[in-house]
């Protein structure tokens, strides 16, 4: 009689199988916010791609191993469009989203924004936390996610992390990357694009 199998199998495509592909890639390794795209590359050590017909000034994709990142200025209002051309198709409604808020960058003078997609219920209700900045923030070429935004890319409801009941101002001091589970690491991971080489639809920018 042969003996059970209690290896657990992590299935192609999963949310854990997605989360073995980006191990080793921290929260500190993907810029949401930037000045430019060789802002990204310097820090990701990444190639940088025109998308399609758009203007680079408009949109760009840094390729980051096994990552396909895509950057729209915080203003572009075809950044929809963007988003058909480099996220697969999806079988349930999902929300194309900045995850830095784009008044928040504005007040931090950041040009581009990192896009994501997310459940449209998590992306709404994180809504009214996208405005303001708390006093410590730290001025720089790059900014990375704090709690309250990788709550939002996990598709959590914003959490009040403090006594006051309050949930705090963005702060982009941030000093270390979120611990994530294999599939937290997915969903991360997922609403960042497909984790496919670049196609035929990008075109190299020229000096990254």
């Amino acid at each position: 009689m042969s003996g059970l199998n209690l290896t657990k199998e992590i299935l192609p495509g999963t949310f854990r199988w997605i989360g073995q592909q980006v191990s080793g890639i921290g929260t500190l390794d993907v810029p949401i916010g930037t000045v430019s795209a060789e802002c990204v590359v310097r820090h990701t050590g990444g190639t940088s791609y025109r998308v399609g017909r758009i203007f680079p000034s408009n949109a760009f994709v840094v390729e980051r191993s096994p990552l396909r990142l895509l950057y729209v200025r915080r203003d572009y209002r075809g950044y929809r469009a963007a988003a058909g051309h480099v996220f697969a198709d999806c079988h349930w409604t999902v929300d194309y989203d900045h995850a830095l808020g784009r008044k928040l960058a504005e007040q931090l003078n950041y040009r581009f924004v990192l896009l994501v997609r997310l459940t449209p219920r998590a992306n709404r209700s994180h809504g009214a936390f996208e405005r303001r900045v708390a006093p410590d923030h730290v001025g720089s070429e790059l900014c990375f996610a704090d709690r309250r935004i990788v709550d939002k890319w996990l598709g959590r409801p914003p959490r009040r992390m403090n006594p006051s009941g309050l949930i705090p101002d963005y702060t982009n001091s941030v000093e270390e990357s979120f611990g994530l589970t294999l599939k937290q690491a997915g969903v991360w991971g997922y609403a960042m694009g497909e984790v496919v080489p670049v196609s035929r639809l990008f075109r190299r920018l020229c000096g990254s």
